[in-house]
């Protein structure tokens, strides 16, 4: 079985790594008082998302819509990927992207091997060092209807520090996903919810 090939150099797309270079040179937002934060992440909890259904990926992707991410189907060198990018006003800026290996699924037993791999070759494409890339240990994880295995890492993209996290996943007897979420270095934590909205969404189309 092959490994899920997550070639980040395919999606180096210019605009979202300009508002990256940009955003880390604005001051770290100041935190909201605790009544305030919760009262965002109730609202954030109740808005609809936009609806894609992505032939080419074989899936069902949600995207916020507010504000409004832009999403559109990249081509890249081996298989088409789905790309998610915040608005340009959004803080920290951020990026997921979806990927999935149709040509067949994975053994539940190979799944751990699969992820690992794909996560440190996703690693080597952010400049990870080999032996970083091989201290990683991806952990069990479950999105939605997807179970799998996980990692994040800090790494560079474009000139500017990076962090990253990389899930591989599937239900069993459906081919694996690969999901991944980047943005500015020690930033990852404040897309928590929007990551949580976006991949617990992620469904399969019906085969056929």
């Amino acid at each position: 079985m092959p490994a899920i090939e997550l070639n980040m150099s395919e999606l180096m797309n210019r605009r979202a790594f300009n508002r990256l270079a940009l955003a880390a040179c604005m001051p770290a937002a100041i935190a909201a008082p605790a009544a305030v934060a919760e009262a965002e992440a109730e609202s954030r909890a109740k808005r609809e998302m936009r609806v894609h259904r992505v032939p080419e990926l074989g899936l069902e992707i949600r995207v916020e819509n507010e504000p409004p991410w832009d999403a559109q189907l990249m081509k890249g060198v081996s298989r088409p990927i789905f790309v998610a990018q915040s608005p340009a006003d959004y803080y920290p800026p951020a990026v997921f992207t979806y990927l999935s290996l149709q040509e067949s699924p994975v053994p539940p037993d190979s799944l751990p091997t699969v992820a690992a791999t794909a996560i440190r070759r996703a690693a080597e494409n952010y400049r990870v060092p080999g032996s970083q890339r091989m201290s990683l240990s991806p952990q069990p994880a479950r999105y939605g209807v997807l179970e799998g295995h996980e990692a994040s890492f800090e790494g560079w993209a474009n000139g500017e520090a990076v962090e990253v996290k990389v899930f591989v996943g599937h239900t069993p007897g459906r081919f694996p996903v690969a999901m991944q979420a980047y943005t500015l270095s020690q930033k990852l934590a404040h897309l928590k919810e929007p990551m949580r909205r976006a991949w617990t969404a992620v469904r399969y189309l019906a085969a056929g």
